[in-house]
């Protein structure tokens, strides 16, 4: 993995002291450190408003990697940190960032050459409009040499609280960097389950050729969390469920498994295939929303600190969602996630795609029988690919009894939980490949469908329903609700 990348690098991160910083940019920085793919020139420059200098973040650094990666040598632990450096920044005060230009400057004349330059945005967004302006008039983002380096921007989600907002976001962005400077980061694109769907579809002449209306009865895209909201109660309080994890994890994962093959594995040509079919999603109405949305809340959430008494913020939802594609018109897309929807002893999260074969017709099977074939894809207890299918039981009848295909990913224990993906994400970023990260209009057309949503809940549209914590029983209420209403109208 040895980095071809020769042009000396300057990683800015702003928000250096954060939990991001901490929980995923690190130990994914260190690990592309370890097997020596960053490149061999590589300065990493946090940024934030202590009064800390080079040994105080070196010190901070070191206590993250105590816990993240307690194996790791001496030796290759120092190495890493006399890359890292600090740099004091009060994130309203424009005079800061040319003090900050000032310091890259310099490392671009100890370099003795004109820097690659990655500035990393791991600050909440209400800072995003400030840093931005502030970079804009110091200049940061221009090029020191037309010939040399490149500036690249990562921005974190949520992208924007709803279409509006992410629209001036952009324009915001526009101003200092092209499209194709901008990095948009939905980490779940980078989990290896989720990119195996293309190779899944797209490698293999197995389902692709009638992977549509034709053969596809439903596809249901969940999140099921056996943890709460813990300590992010004022964040959670501000988006809910559905703004957290379904208008971007889970509409990826839709775009993945329905879009059509793009015409090369390029960044360009796979994201306008995204892009393409989140726009053909079919924008509920007031009644759509009420007879097709369900939402609810765990009992406890309200004593969680920062959570309003009288919350009406959603913790589960379940969302069913049509798209206009010719290939998928009169598919129902079922959406559901939620916290604390696993019983303890499981320990277990659920994130997979069930895709939902229809049944034969005619059916050769039992007037009480429907045989359905399903194939999922699982990201979480495991990584892998189950196909559902039926075959005769030995004996002397013809009876059926169903059967899996399974394809495990990988054997080999995950490392921990965003550090794989933040390696590769980090590495594109560096590299220029943008195939893991959203565009402006993926992110338009998620935001799109999920803000009539939001926007009739928050008038009480759909009533929040309470739940017993630990239990996936309100998940298995609300498809009850769904499968009845959807049954009246389709007479199946």
């Amino acid at each position: 993995m040895e980095q071809k990348q020769v042009i000396p690098t300057t990683f800015v991160i702003l928000g250096a002291t954060g939990d991001l910083m901490a929980k995923k940019i690190v130990p994914a920085l260190f690990g592309l450190h370890e097997v020596k793919a960053l490149p061999k020139e590589f300065r990493i420059v946090g940024i934030s408003r202590r009064d800390w200098h080079d040994e105080d973040l070196r010190k901070h650094v070191a206590a993250i990697l105590a816990v993240k990666a307690p194996h790791a040598s001496q030796e290759l632990v120092e190495s890493f940190l006399e890359r890292v450096i600090y740099h004091k920044i009060t994130f309203e005060t424009p005079e800061d960032y040319v003090a900050l230009g000032e310091a890259l400057q310099r490392i671009d004349e100890e370099h003795q050459t004109c820097s690659n330059k990655l500035f990393y945005l791991s600050v909440p967004p209400q800072f995003y409009k400030t840093i931005l302006e502030n970079i804009h008039k110091a200049k940061l983002a221009e090029l020191c040499d037309p010939q040399g380096g490149w500036t690249r921007i990562v921005v974190e989600k949520p992208f924007g609280n709803d279409e509006k907002s992410a629209r001036e976001l952009d324009m915001q962005l526009a101003k200092l960097f092209k499209e194709d400077q901008i990095y948009r980061i939905d980490h779940y694109l980078a989990k290896e389950t989720f990119q195996n769907i293309v190779t899944f579809r797209f490698y293999n002449n197995l389902f692709e050729n009638d992977w549509g209306k034709h053969t596809v009865e439903k596809i249901t895209i969940r999140e099921f969390e056996n943890i709460g909201v813990e300590d992010r109660g004022p964040f959670y309080e501000s988006v809910g469920a559905l703004r957290d994890v379904g208008q971007n994890h889970l509409l990826q994962m839709l775009a993945l498994t329905t879009m059509d093959q793009p015409v090369s594995l390029t960044a360009d040509a796979i994201r306008s295939k995204r892009a393409e079919i989140l726009h053909t999603l079919i924008l509920l109405d007031r009644a759509g929303i009420k007879k097709s949305t369900f939402r609810a809340q765990y009992d406890g959430y309200r004593a969680v600190k920062g959570v309003a008494a009288d919350s009406q913020t959603e913790t589960y939802f379940r969302v069913r969602g049509y798209l206009s594609h010719p290939r998928w018109e009169g598919v129902p897309i079922i959406l559901e996630a939620g916290k604390r929807l696993i019983d303890p002893k499981e320990k277990k999260e659920i994130t997979e795609i069930e895709v939902m074969l229809k049944h034969p017709q005619p059916c050769l099977c039992p007037p009480d029988r429907h045989y359905r074939n399903s194939i999922v894809f699982h990201q979480d207890p495991f990584e892998g690919i189950t196909i559902h299918f039926w075959a005769k039981k030995p004996g002397f009848t013809m009876e059926a009894e169903e059967r899996v295909f399974e394809f495990n990913l990988r054997r080999s224990e995950r490392k921990s939980q965003y550090t794989e993906e933040y390696e590769k994400l980090l590495l594109d970023c560096i590299a220029g490949d943008q195939t893991l990260f959203t565009s402006s209009e993926e992110v338009a057309a998620m935001w799109r469908f999920v803000d009539p949503i939001v926007a009739a809940w928050s008038n009480g549209v759909v009533p929040l329903r309470q739940y017993a914590p630990d239990s996936p029983a309100i998940a298995a209420e609300a498809q009850v609700m769904d499968d009845a209403i959807l049954a009246a109208v389709t007479g199946v």
